[in-house]
Order: structure tokens, then sequence, then C-alpha cells
């Protein structure tokens, strides 16, 4: 299906929630991104997205939606939203120990209404929006949990809190912590307001897990409509699989512009690993606060569950997208929920025969998809992602690699090995901007691999080797193979790290398992406005047991030069050479070494870095990779292993080392402006100060010039 009738699809499932309350100290907002507060009436509302189900649009719904309708006595429709959006206004018990609640109390005067499409939307496709959304008063009935997405979660947070002592990372939008400092700052909250806070950042990773998962079922009026619609649920998922959530971002502050907005993705990575069913998927797509709980769909306009809020790391801007799938929803609602909600027991649906229509359900689903021609994800991408391994150095840094051949080459940056040469880190051993994981050593499972074809020895023949460039030898590397349903560790040695321009080296695995699964590079330069993909371990390392994770993008620059540049002479209208792509796929720490591969599946490049700003922070979706066209020698080398072919990566290329330094005009072959002479300057700095003194007729004006001149931070 194409994206315009997906959205169009979807659009009749998503919907928008708010939530009006009391709230004179101006609390209720906090970890809230965006928010309206009225002081003279000291209200305040908050939004979230939702997923709309009216009654009858699931051909199996969960026993458990129907069991909380009847003990509320709710017979209309339902809303799914995060709790997130509901629990500041709950009443101090339940709200000072936020939990599962089938009878959950607002604090009085607060309300909740629902935003839905009008039952007549219109040909969305022929620009005619129909009849414009309609609020319907809502019912909040229950906030449950999804106890296996949580997990999920802890898995992620438990890792990197065992690591540091608290954790890097949060729950919530990165906006969230300004209006959080910007509201203490503002309304000096009350020292039980400020233990409020403090308990906050001290909540334990279980809870923050389970909270970030917690689902607010909302009861509505039936929506009348003559087409009752019904809802197909995607059952399994993969890496690479598309997404498309509707949501509303900043949805209260203007309806009209931002209701059910379309955002379109890809899964980027599935919990937990080698599952058959995923409790929590990682998306690759760009969110923006006010769009948890909205629904995402796949590229079948089949439900693939609810957006929740994000994983946020601490210090920066970056967000992990989290997908609760609706399988996961299903699974973690079962019998004993209902037996606490109220009710006969012996009403309650047997277990086995809840698996059967589970069963039956998959089945069915897979017909539909075989129908219209749906595969999870290409086996072309797929043997790319199996091709990417994990490589760790000592304990304390870890990256990504690219299996080359059958006899476990592996390529990767040579800043992993020695960041100093690249302008990362001192040679004093401070680790880089790409591995930042420490790694215990007795997570290094021992392995029973077939030995390797060849010896040690003949790996390293080339005279740049490990020892002769300053690598400690006491520092282990590891390398770690993500197969069918297992991962493997494999000690590994240094073959080849580069002493020219161009971040690569090579590894050479000690021992070789039977089925190793190789890249197939592409030498034709993908062109600017290619899509591809990116396959690396960013942000979650060898602690989290995660398999690589994928973003997409397109290329958005293929820097060249002149092929004849690189033997010595130079032609200003022969750049035909790449040397550099960039791409606006997401690329983390970690995923240096990564591959660049098209929608086919062939490698066009190995990830090296990202663009920083001035601070420091990287800027993940402005990337560099060095073109498969670049590393044909090194595709050579795997082939016929002649280590004298890898002499040439040795040499020094000012203009390559200028083109990787980011050097402004730089380069020989490009023109730049002829340089002033010392009397043209002269004449320039007068005219400067000239026009300056025609500008301040008085010693006022200048006072007041330099009163509102701002200090410079460059």
């Amino acid at each position: 299906m194409e994206t315009q009738e997906i959205a169009a699809a979807a659009r009749h499932f998503a919907a928008m929630a708010r939530i009006v309350g009391p709230d004179p100290k101006a609390v209720k907002m906090r970890r809230h991104a965006f928010h309206l507060h009225l002081h003279q009436s000291g209200s305040t509302t908050l939004s979230a997205s939702a997923l709309l189900l009216p009654r009858g649009a699931l051909a199996e719904p969960p026993p458990l939606l129907d069991r909380v309708c009847a003990a509320h006595g709710h017979v209309g429709d339902v809303a799914l939203t995060a709790a997130s959006l509901v629990e500041p206004f709950l009443v101090a018990e339940q709200r000072d120990d936020p939990g599962e609640e089938f009878k959950p109390r607002l604090v009085p005067e607060a309300r909740i209404d629902v935003l839905v499409e009008h039952e007549e939307l219109g040909n969305i496709q022929d620009g005619k929006s129909g009849k414009p959304p309609r609020w319907l008063s809502a019912q909040l009935l229950a906030m449950v949990d999804a106890p296996t997405a949580a997990d999920s979660v802890l898995s992620l947070l438990k890792h990197d809190d065992s690591f540091i002592g608290r954790p890097s990372w949060d729950v919530g939008w990165s906006l969230a912590d300004v209006n959080q400092k910007q509201v203490e700052n503002d309304i000096r909250s009350s020292l039980k307001s400020n233990r409020n806070n403090a308990s906050v950042e001290a909540m334990g990773t279980l809870m923050l897990a389970k909270s970030a998962t917690r689902i607010a079922i909302l009861g509505i009026s039936t929506i009348n409509s003559n087409n009752a619609r019904r809802i197909n649920v995607s059952e399994m998922h993969s890496r690479g699989d598309s997404l498309l959530v509707v949501g509303s971002p900043f949805g209260l502050l203007s309806p009209f512009h931002f209701f059910n907005s379309i955002s379109v993705g890809a899964v980027a990575n599935c919990l937990p690993p080698y599952s058959v069913r995923s409790s929590l998927l990682m998306a690759d797509i760009h969110c923006l606060p006010g769009m948890e709980g909205a629904p995402v769909f796949d590229k079948n306009s089949c439900l693939v569950g609810l957006l929740m809020p994000p994983l946020r790391q601490k210090g920066s801007n970056i967000e992990v997208q989290l997908v609760i799938p609706w399988d996961a929803i299903c699974t973690g609602w079962n019998n004993k929920k209902l037996e606490g909600i109220g009710g006969d027991p012996s009403e309650l649906p047997d277990k086995n025969a809840d698996t059967k229509t589970m069963e039956l359900r998959r089945f069915v689903s897979s017909k539909v998809n075989k129908i219209n021609q749906y595969c999870i994800s290409p086996s072309s991408i797929r043997e790319a992602i199996s091709a990417v391994v994990l490589v760790t150095v000592g304990e304390s840094s870890w990256a990504s690699g690219i299996i080359l051949n059958k006899r476990g080459l592996v390529l990767t940056n040579a800043h992993l090995l020695e960041p100093w040469r690249f302008g990362r880190t001192s040679p004093s051993g401070v680790q880089t901007s790409f591995a930042g994981e420490y790694l215990n050593a007795r997570e290094n499972k021992s392995l029973q691999p077939q030995q390797c074809k060849f010896s040690n020895e003949d790996a390293v023949k080339h005279e740049v080797s490990l020892f002769n460039l300053g690598f400690k030898r006491e520092k282990r590397i590891s390398v770690r193979l993500d197969h069918a349903e297992r991962q493997m560790w494999c000690n590994a040695c240094v073959a080849f790290i580069s002493k020219g321009p161009l971040d690569v080296a090579l590894l050479q695995m000690e021992k070789v398992p039977i089925e190793l699964n190789t890249i197939r590079p592409e030498f034709v330069c993908p062109t600017a406005g290619s899509s591809v993909y990116v396959v690396g371990h960013g942000l979650f390392g060898p602690r989290s047991g995660l398999c690589s994770s994928l973003s997409s993008g397109v290329v958005s620059k293929v820097v060249q030069i002149p092929s004849t540049q690189l033997s010595g002479t130079v032609e200003a209208d022969n750049m035909d050479m790449p040397v550099m792509l960039q791409t606006t796929a997401a690329v983390h720490p970690g995923a240096s070494g990564g591959i660049l591969v098209n929608p086919h599946g062939l490698m066009v490049g190995i990830i090296t870095s990202n663009a920083k700003h001035g601070a420091g922070s990287t800027i993940p979706h402005l990337n560099f990779s060095i073109p498969c066209k670049s590393l044909e020698t090194i595709f050579t080398y795997s082939e016929i292993g002649e280590p004298a072919i890898l002499e040439q990566l040795d040499k020094l290329n000012e203009v390559l080392s200028s083109v990787w330094a980011l050097a402004p005009s730089s380069s020989p072959f490009i023109d730049n402006p002829p340089e002033k002479t010392k009397e043209e300057k002269v004449l320039e700095f007068s005219k400067f100060l000239s026009d300056k003194q025609a500008t301040l007729k008085s010693s006022t004006d200048l006072k007041e010039l330099f009163k509102h001149k701002m200090p410079s931070k460059i």
C-alpha cells in the first residue's frame, strides 16, 4: 500500500486525549514538555495521542477490555493512551503510589476529552478533509501495565545502571527537562513539591519501566458510523519493517495544525533478542512530544502497537522511540487481572481457547500478508544485518565491524584501536566518543567454533601490524556474532591498521564458526537522494545483549575528488572518485564500523563518524561513511590475502586528509578567492571605521552599543 493509503486508513483509529484539572501551584506539568496553564483559574491542560477502538473494530478484542467496560457500566467505544497523561491528576493516594488501577479516581473538577476524526473524513487523497474533528467527553476506566514490555525496558535500563551506579537513561522527552527546570524556577515549589521531585529522580528502574509502558483505558460515547471499520493486527516484526505513526505533537497548543499528523520510519530493533514474539520495538522514526499513545501501523495498515514515551539519554538530545506491540499488550492482560476486576471466574475465557484463538489469528494474518505480497523484511537486508558484528577492545570500549570473508576477516574503524590518530582523543587513553560502555569479562561466553583454516601468522604478515603502531598487546579484542538464535564470542587479533587518511582497520578472528555470513559490496557509488540503511551497535553495548540496530535515511551528499589525485596528478575537471558519503540516517556512538547498505542489501560504505556541535554533542542525522569504491583495495585483499596490496592505504594523501578533516577550501583543485594585499586590507579597515563613526553620533550611542552587545561564544 502507498503511504497515503495507509495514512487514510489509519486516521480512523487515531485520536487525541486531553485532561484539564486544578493545578494552583502549577506542578502537574512536570515531566511534560508542553502544556497550557491558566494562572487566573489555576488549571493545567495536558494532552497525548490515543488509539481509538470503536466497538467491533477488533476481531478478537482482549477480554480485559470487555471486563473493564462491564465493571464501569460502559457500553460505548474505548481509547487507549499513555498513562503518563492522567497520572498527575489522580487522587493523592493513587498518585503517590502509581501502579495498576482498575478503579482510578481523578481529583475533583478534572475532566478528560477525546478529539476524534469526523465519521465523514472525505477523500484525503483528493485534498478534501471532510468535516472538522469533534470533542467527546471521556471517562478514565483503568490504568493497566504491559509486563513483558516493562521487562524489556528494564533490561535496557538495568544493564546501564549496574555500570555507573545511577542510570544514564531516563524515560520521557528531552524537552521535558527544560520545562521542569523552568517550572521549578518560576513557581518556587514548596518543600513537599521538591521532595516529590527528588522521589522522581530516585525512582527505581523497575518503577520507571512500568511507568513507561502503562496504558490508560478511556471510555467514550459510541461514534455513530454507518460503515463499521475493522482493524487488522500485525503479528510479527523484524528490523527494517516499515512503520507509520498517526499522532498529535503539541496537539493541545493548536489541534487545527497538529491533530493526527503523520510520521514514517522503520523498526530499528526488537526485544527480547531472538524472540518470535517481540515485547518491545525500538523505532527509527521522528516523533515529537504529545505523540505518546499514538497508534503505529505497518505497510499494510495493520495495527502494530502503541507509541510510548521515549528512552532519553541524560545529558544529550538522544531519544530512542519505543513501541509496545499489540500482541504484548494482549499477552499482559491475562486472566489473573480479570479476576481482580470482578465477575464470576467461571465466565473467564479458557486459557487453551485463548491460545487457539491467537494461533488462528496469526494463521489468518499470515494468509493476509501473503495475499498482499508483504515481506516482513527483505532477505537481502537480513543477510546484510547478519554480517555486522560487535567488536570490543579491552573492558572499556566497543564498536561495530563487518565480516568480509568466510575466513573471519573483519573490517572496522582504526579509531577504535588508535583513537588519538584521528583527533578524537589523546594518546593518554581517554575513550573515544564512539566507545563508552564497560564490558564485564564474565559476559564473554566460551565458544566451540570450527578452527580457522589458516594461521594467525599469515594474517599479520603486513608490516603495518598491531604492535608497531603502539597498540597495547594486553588489550583483548573480542568479536560477537549474532547468528540464528544465539550469540557467539570469538577472540580476534589485528591484521592491519591503516596509516593513511582512511579510518579503517582489519581484524582476524582466531576461530571461525562453520556458518559465517559475509557482506556483499557495491562499488558503484550511490547518488544523492538514494535510500540507505545503517546497521550497527549504536548506544547499547555488550551488556544489553541487543543485536545490531537499523536506521534509515538517504544519501545527502557524495564528496568526490579527482581520481588522478590519488596517483599524484590533479585534473580539476575530473571529480569522479567518491571518498565520502553523508547520510541522514541516524548514527549513534557505537555504530562506528557498521555498514551502510542500499535497499538491495549491498554494502555501499562503512560508517566512520558523526558531525559534532561546538559544545561537543553529536548530530546523529549528519554522519560520514567511506564508500566501497574507496575500499576496493580492502575487498581485493579479503579475496586473495596478499598483504602487499594494503600498502596503498598507508600512503599519505593531503587532499584526502583535508576532506576527512572537514577542512574548508583546503583542496588544491578547488578555486579559492585571491588573497588581498596589505594595502587592500588597510583600506578596507579604514572604510569600516568610517562607516561606524557615521552611525555613532555621540558617546551615548557608543555606550548603548556596548550595553546591548552580546558576548561571542565562538
